[in-house]
This record gives structure tokens, sequence and C-alpha cells, in this order.
């Protein structure tokens, strides 16, 4: 059998060599010799302009900011928070036990944050692990006004125009919800807030042994607010007084009945810092305590409302003083047909960039003036790389760290990321609890100077380039927009001043960053203005 079995081998071996020469001579030559074939580059000026939002949607976003953020080009954002809050399944209709006396009503909501040291101490008797803690998702370090209120607005489900999920959006808050509904009863205030990074140790009431010390835990750095006795008699009579009530006894009625929390942020002297919050982790909870059946200890109770169903991000944009960004960024103002100098990119409620490729026409090698992509298209080039080189308009913005990390391109009639998002080989298990570092090869992060400011972003479009000349796929135009998550490829919606509905990545609206990249007028230096450069290789016999 394996006499049979390399006979074989050997003749399909020669059978391959005899039926393949003639190609192998060719397409060998371009290999071993260059004979054939030949490189070549060329460079596509596409289309670029930017738009902007009057407002973005804001309901149900992975993550939402708390704070003030000044950006020196484009103004004073400042970010709230409004939330429904409801028990678990388990907790509607709750049972306080007999003689239930509510002890204290807590707000927590949990800071991104990285452990970056443990050590051991000795409390007492006892051995316990302490951690240090980098916060992350903090922006900026100056101090902004805290208000939290118990909201009296009603935030409905189902939009009654169109029976289909309710959509919020960025100006509700401000625009569109009633003030005195809003801040129902202010619960908290503080005129000078700071995200603190410090780990918090926890103590509760040790039940089993009123003699012993109280219990400890230690927990990551969070927004922590335990109300003073005035708002816990509030509770008191909204919850434990309620037991058995029709408006504890299911998220309807529940949802009705305490229409749920308004975190509100002001900015104090034009300035502050955004503080991003995954508010899967957020509870507002009431612990109470009750007389025990079985001793004489009164026994610990908690009921603990998780931060859900809707749940919206205002967002609030003054234009720096003296800017001229607001006035080019209006409809009228940009050229959709030659394209804009400047190209605007800002996350929230914020703005875009408009690519349109290959839409005008050239002159061709007989010097006719033919559709730039019919052109490309009868080359029948085997193209190698295409990349999209975007130029940070240095001049017009704030270097550094302060900087967007990353951009985004999308198919801006569907928001689907591009065939070379799907193709990248960067974007693996690890990558994606690392978006820094992911989806490097299509979307690459920020380049920089010796001095650590931004010089440029390059997008790889190879594959959709190679689709778009194979007539594979259509020529749309394209987004592109700043991103604090690559990884997160939902979309939300957004309205322009002009009324227009356009889709922006979820990523964007959830970005607090922006920066301004050149486009391709003649006002751009030469070497700085937007390109498609296309390396490719034909037949020297073309």
């Amino acid at each position: 059998m394996n006499v049979l079995f390399k006979t074989m081998t050997i003749v399909v071996f020669v059978f391959t060599l005899v039926s393949c020469d003639d190609d192998f001579n060719s397409v060998g030559s371009e290999i071993i010799g260059d004979v054939n074939f030949r490189d070549d580059q060329y460079a596509a000026t596409p289309i670029a302009y930017s738009k902007s939002f009057d407002r973005v949607q804001t309901s149900n976003l992975p993550v939402y900011g708390l704070g003030a953020y000044k950006d020196l080009a484009y103004g004073l954002t400042t970010y709230s928070i409004l939330s429904q809050v409801q028990p678990g399944p388990t907790g509607f209709d709750p049972e306080f036990g007999d003689e239930a006396i509510l002890d204290s009503v807590v707000l927590s909501l949990p800071y991104f944050s990285t452990a970056i040291e443990v050590n051991s101490v000795q409390i007492g008797e006892k051995t316990e692990i302490a951690t240090t803690y980098r916060l992350d998702s903090i922006y900026g370090n100056r101090p902004f006004k805290l208000s939290i209120y118990q909201s009296n607005y009603f935030l409905r489900d189902v939009d009654p125009s169109t029976n289909e999920r309710q959509v919020y959006y960025s100006n509700d808050v401000a625009n569109s919800f009633a003030t005195n509904a809003l801040e129902g009863t202010l619960l908290f205030t503080r005129n000078s807030f700071i995200p603190s990074g410090l780990e918090m140790v926890l103590t509760t009431p040790d039940g089993s042994d009123s003699d012993s010390l109280p219990e400890r835990e230690r927990v990551s750095p969070r927004l922590r607010v335990k109300f003073d006795d005035e708002i816990v008699n509030l509770f008191k009579t909204q919850f434990l007084d309620k037991e058995g009530s029709s408006e504890l006894s299911n998220s309807n009625n529940f949802l009705n009945y305490f229409r749920g929390i308004y975190i509100k942020a002001e900015a104090v002297s034009g300035n502050g810092n955004l503080v991003c919050f995954n508010l899967a982790n957020a509870n507002l909870t009431l612990h109470y305590s009750f007389k025990s059946s079985t001793s004489e200890d009164r026994e610990q109770g908690e009921l603990a409302l998780a931060f859900s169903n809707n749940i919206i991000n205002g967002i609030t944009t003054e234009p720096q003083p003296a800017s001229n960004i607001p006035t080019e960024l209006l409809a009228e103002n940009q050229d959709s047909i030659n394209g804009e100098a400047n190209l605007y990119l800002k996350g929230g409620d914020g703005s875009f960039a408009v690519i349109d490729l290959f839409n005008k026409d050239i002159t061709n090698e007989n010097g006719e003036q033919e559709n730039e992509l019919q052109f490309l298209r009868r080359q029948n080039w085997l193209i190698n790389d295409a990349t999209l080189k975007f130029y940070i308009n240095k001049d017009n913005i704030t270097s550094g760290d302060v900087e967007p990390e990353r951009i985004y391109i999308f198919n801006l009639e569907t928001g689907e990321v591009l065939a070379d998002y799907g193709l990248d080989a960067s974007f693996g298990l690890l990558n994606q609890q690392d978006p820094v570092n992911s989806i490097l090869n299509h979307l690459g992060r920020i380049s920089r100077d010796s001095d650590d400011n931004g010089e440029s972003y390059t997008i790889g479009l190879t594959q959709h380039i190679i689709d778009l000349l194979k007539g594979d796929t259509d020529n749309i135009k394209l987004g592109v927009s700043v991103s604090q998550n690559v990884n997160i490829t939902t979309n939300s919606i957004g309205d322009t001043p002009v009324g227009e509905d356009e889709i922006i990545p979820t990523s964007s609206v959830f970005s607090h960053e922006g920066t301004i990249l050149y486009g391709n007028t003649e006002n751009v230096p030469e070497a700085k203005r937007l390109k498609l450069d296309i390396f490719y290789t034909e037949s020297k016999d073309n």
C-alpha cells in the first residue's frame, strides 16, 4: 500500500508540473526576476467633509459619563445621568420582617479601575488584603458640582407614535424633560467633587455576636453616597411603610411609583472632570434590620435597587468662546462636492467625517474624462495594499494625551464595519479585553511624534478596495468617527441640524474626545492632504 501511495504521489506531481508549466513561466518570472510584472502606486483623492449632530441617542449605552469635560477646540461638555431603578425579579413585594428599622440608604457607582498592588495589613488580630488601584476612564482633574435627586419624571418604554421601543436622546434631559419633575427631591449635593482612587472599607454590624467587631469588606474605588437621616426617613415612608402595597408588587407598578434617580453634574468655573461608569454594577441599596424569630439579636436585611431598564446620558455642549467650529459645521457651509480643508471629529453629541471614494471624474490614459471608479475597474490590477491616511491639524487642537487614541470607519448607510475589520488578525480574545490594542491593522492607533503629540491615523482598506474594484460591494459613502472602544460595533442614531437621521457608532457616542483632521483642498499643505494610497501589481503588457 505504501508503494502504491508513493507511485500515485509521483504521478500527481509530474502531472501538476506539466499542466501548470505556462502559469509557472509567467507568474514565477514576477517572483524571481520581475520580468513580466511591476509594482506601482496609485494615489486617490477622496472627497471629505464633516457632519454634525444636534442630538444623539444616549439610551441603553454600555458606558455612561458623569461630569464636565473641557476641550479647548470644541468647548465645555457636561454629562448627567437619568436612570430608572428597580429590584431584581425576586425583590418585588418585599417583606421587611417584624419591627423593621431602616438603618441606611446607600448609592454605589463603581469606577472603572485596575488593581496595581496588593499588600497584607494587620487590623487588630486579623490580617486583611489591601489593594491599591489605578482609576481608568477618568478625564480631567478639576472639580464639578454633584447633585443627586429622586426623579419624578416617568420614562416610558414604548413610543406611542411608532409602538416601538422609546429612544431617548442626549438633549432630552436638558430640553425635553420638565426640570421640576427631574429634580423632584434633592437627596445629596457636593459643591466640589473629584473621584478618589482609594480602596473603600465598608463595615456592617455583626448580627451573630453583638459583642464582636463589625464585619469589614474592602471594595474597589467608587462613587458612594450614604444619605443623611432625613433622606433615610423619606425612604422608610416610601418602602418599609409600603410593605404589601401594590406599588412594590411588580415592575410596572414600581417604575411608575419610584420613577428614578437623576445624577446631575455642573461645571465649576467653566471646567471639571469626567468619570465613566458601567451602571450594570451600580445600585441604590436600603439596609434595614428586623426582629429575629430565633434570638434577641436583630437580623440584617437589604433591598438592592439596580440601575436598569431606561438609562439616559444627558449631554450639553457649550462651544468654546470665539470658536468658529460651530459655524463651519453647519450643513450649508460644508462642501460635499469638492470637500473641506478640515474634518471635525468629536464624540458625544459632536460630529464625524464623510468619505466619498472614487465619485469624481479624472483624466484617463486617453486624455478623456472618466469616472474614477470605472477607470480603476478597467485596470485589472492585483491590489496588494490600500491605506487611508489622515493627518492631524496640530494648529487647531490640544495635542498630547487628550487626543483620541483611535478612530473608526464604517458604512455610512448601514453602520456596519468594513470587510477589513473581520479580517484583522489582531482581533482576538486577548485584544478584545484590551481595546486600545485591538484591530490595529485595519484601525491603526494614533501615530505620535517624539513629544508624544499626535501626527496621523492610518486606516487599512485593502479588502474593501479589492471588493470595490471587483464589483463585489457598492461604492457607498464611509463615515469616520472617534471611538472609545473599537471592539464595540453597535450603532446609535443622531439628528443633524437639518433634520436628517444619521447612523453613528455607539463607541463614538460615549467618547468625550475630539480632534481635527486635514482634508485635501488646496488650502491644506500638500504633504498633509488626505489621500488613499493603493499599492498594486500589474502586467508590463498593460
